[in-house]
């Protein structure tokens, strides 16, 4: 009787050993979201000139970002794809991220300046998912 408390025990101590310090390498291993950034017909319009840089952004449940995708001269919709590769945070990464894009000239993420163009998927999407598509929408003035 003793003995099976005991290994009861210890496997429910594996259980959550594995679930505790598993669990953050098992989101970094398993994640990949893609999808296609669109813009609007206004925005088109106002889009900057050659090298512009499309940045796609994904960020946790505490707005952290955790991994970017940087895109040079992006004609419309692109593809993305984010994988372990950008992630630049990996140990702040959540089940549900939420995805931002950037369009400006000046290469710089996290500064907007007159003229650049973002959009956002205001749902989140789970870090495993296909198909999110973000629309560049508003215009920094």
């Amino acid at each position: 009787m003793l003995k099976r408390l005991f290994l009861w025990a210890a496997l429910a101590a594996a259980g959550w050993g594995l679930w505790h310090f598993g669990y953050p390498f098992a989101l970094k291993y398993f994640f990949r979201v893609s999808g296609t950034v669109q813009i609007t017909p206004e925005m088109a319009a106002a889009m900057p000139g050659p090298n512009s840089m499309l940045f796609v952004v994904a960020r946790n449940d505490g707005g952290v970002p955790v991994a970017v995708r940087k895109i040079i001269n992006p004609v419309f919709p692109v593809k993305f794809e984010l994988t372990t590769s950008s992630l630049i945070m990996p140990d702040l990464l959540t089940r549900r991220l939420y995805l931002d894009a950037l369009l400006n000239t000046h290469g710089q993420l996290g500064v907007t300046r007159k003229g650049d163009i973002k959009g956002a998927l205001n749902s989140g999407v789970p870090i495993v998912s296909k198909g999110s598509e973000i629309t560049l929408d508003t215009i920094v003035k």
